[in-house]
């Protein structure tokens, strides 16, 4: 999972990943620091069942076998 870091909406430098953590029923909330200006920025993101991720299922396909 690769997470965007937004640019500082004050000074233009991008923002650096400070933390996340648990929002509402099946969201997270990233907090941007700017290393610049010290700007805090949250940003609410939907949360992934990583047994439902696309890498997991394919992972499951493609190297779980029964014992042969």
């Amino acid at each position: 999972m690769t997470i965007q870091r937004p640019m500082c909406p004050k000074c233009q430098i991008s923002m650096m990943l400070a933390r996340i953590t648990p929002g509402h029923a099946g969201f997270r909330i990233h907090t941007f620091e700017c290393p610049a200006c010290d700007l805090i920025h949250q940003l609410l993101d939907e949360a992934v069942d990583p047994m439902k991720c696309a890498n997991t299922l394919a992972w499951f396909q493609g190297e779980l076998r029964a014992p042969a």
